[in-house]
């Protein structure tokens, strides 16, 4: 028989609990509706901001190598920003709405990989021929006693798995969580190893260490080879988002494992802190909102006159097929390294929409017969000096050539009257 049991350091019902609106005659719980104000004004002002982004994105989806991934990383802004406001209007079913944000936390990771790896080539062999620079180089801190390779053939396979397995690990953390909650053997309220929370935390914070050790690797070694996308602001964009978001709700979760935080007004430990995450976050993402604005802007991929269907543009880049293949790969690659055979050549992107494809190609022939019907630039005037001189120089060549010619058939004509003397 299972004996030990999580603690519940939820208050008892309180006329000030967050759930009633006007509890009594009288309006209490006054911090909790500035808090209710505050994370729902910054999560309407971003989730519009970055809607307005992929709006263009999608009405402009001239390059979907890249804008596919643009338009991932755009989303997770509303995602993070709605699930937040859920999280502290409905506190205590928080780790369900959370269980959305972390899946797509993980599929941005990937997103942001790819899109970095299309900056530098379409496919493995353009990639690893632009990486220059040195073929020893030191590790990151605290790794930096070693080196590595950056030119070595399977350099890109290892940063690709080291971020892939945090899409696999992530998902599967968290609906273990949510099974573990179910059954009452998760419990958040403490760091107790006779359950299931403290395991699944150590999980996370491995996996997202790796990841973020890869990405920050990779982004090092090609940060210079593609200077021209301004890599360094889509970088911290994302790493700041993720990352940390992150590490700033396990600092929360210390600072209550401590008791820096205490219970009050029907709140416990537990709601305290998820109540002061849920409004950072909420108001860090409308500053995130407008880096994104700028850091992954629409403006390059405008053709004049040119525009894409909303649905064909939004299916191709929310379809998730293309990281269900990578992990799938990736699961291959392992097994073919552990044997020690060659890895296979995989290049290019997955097609997934033959409608989009012929839309794409309409959208260049158009473009190719805007060019094609642009009335042609006037002849330049020319100098009637210059036409003269042009005139005499041919007028003599051509009479050199005629004055060739002449002496060749006389000279003819002389060998044949002397051959017949």
């Amino acid at each position: 028989m299972y004996s030990h049991v999580c603690p519940d350091y939820d208050a008892p019902p309180d006329p000030s609990d967050p759930l009633a609106l006007l509890p009594g005659s009288e309006l209490k719980g006054k911090r909790h509706l500035i808090g209710w104000a505050i994370s729902g004004s910054c999560a309407f002002l971003a989730t519009v901001i970055s809607f307005h982004l992929l709006y263009r994105h999608a009405k402009n989806y001239n390059k979907p190598s890249e804008q596919r991934h643009i338009m991932r990383i755009v989303l997770m802004i509303p995602i993070y920003a709605i699930i937040s406001f859920l999280s502290f209007r409905f506190y205590k079913e928080a780790i369900y709405y959370e269980t959305i944000r972390d899946c797509y936390e993980a599929f941005v990771i990937y997103s942001f990989f790819i899109l970095l790896l299309t900056y530098l080539g379409e496919d493995n062999e353009a990639q690893r021929s632009k990486i220059t620079g040195s073929d020893r180089r030191r590790l990151l801190y605290p790794l930096n006693c070693f080196y590595y390779n950056p030119l070595n053939e399977n350099f890109l396979h290892y940063m690709k798995y080291g971020i892939l397995q945090y899409v696999a690990v992530k998902p599967l953390c968290t609906l273990a969580a949510v099974v573990l909650e179910y059954y009452g053997l998760y419990c958040e309220t403490t760091y107790d190893f006779h359950f299931g929370m403290v395991y699944i935390t150590i999980i996370n914070f491995i996996s997202v260490s790796i990841a973020l050790y890869c990405l920050v690797l990779f982004y090092q070694t090609i940060n210079v080879e593609i200077q021209e996308y301004s890599p360094f602001l889509k970088f911290m964009c994302v790493k700041m988002v993720v990352f940390f978001c992150y590490w700033q709700t396990c600092l929360l979760s210390l600072l209550g494992a401590l008791g820096v935080f205490k219970p009050e007004d029907g709140w416990s430990v537990i709601n305290v802190e998820l109540g002061i995450s849920s409004i950072l976050i909420c108001a860090e993402m409308v500053v995130f909102a407008i880096l994104h604005v700028y850091s992954f802007s629409y403006r390059p991929y405008v053709v004049p006159g040119v525009t894409t269907p909303l649905t064909k543009s939004l299916w191709d880049g929310f379809n998730p097929l293309d990281m269900v293949r990578e992990i799938i790969w990736a699961c291959q690659d392992t097994v073919l390294l552990i044997q020690g055979k060659p890895l296979p050549v995989r290049d290019g992107h997955l097609n997934l929409n033959f409608k989009l494809k012929r839309a794409h190609t309409i959208r260049i022939r158009k473009r190719d017969r805007f060019f094609k019907n642009r009335k042609p630039a006037a002849p330049k005037k020319v100098d009637p000096k210059l036409t003269t001189i042009h005139q005499n120089t041919l007028n003599s060549e051509n009479t050199l050539h005629s004055t060739d010619q002449a002496q060749q058939e006389r000279a003819g004509l002389l060998e044949h009257a002397e051959g017949k003397q």
